[in-house]
């Protein structure tokens, strides 16, 4: 068993993959939000309006999430640099 400590996430790598991973769930949660469960104001809307609100959804859903990663990971590394420390894991070789 082999023990490794992070102590720095790599901001770059954050920002490039973690929007990706946010615009794919975002546009699924929007397809359920605003198609195949329509919530009561999407229920009333045309195809049209309702395709446009999925996209800003979308957009919208991806910014935020995103930046709150960002966020996240650059408090963990300020964090992690303050006390010294980081998360210890455990690694064993696959048999």
């Amino acid at each position: 068993m082999s023990l490794y400590d992070v102590k720095n996430v790599q901001l770059m790598s954050v920002v490039k993959v973690f929007p990706i991973v946010f615009a794919i769930l975002g546009a699924v949660i929007g397809i359920f939000t605003f198609f195949i469960f329509p919530t009561d104001l999407a229920a009333g809307l045309g195809f049209g309006p309702r395709l446009l609100s999925w996209v800003i959804f979308v957009v919208l859903y991806t910014v935020i999430m995103s930046v709150g990663a960002i966020v996240v990971a650059w408090l963990y590394n300020f964090v992690a640099n303050k006390m010294n420390t980081g998360i210890v894991i455990s690694l064993e070789p696959k048999e």
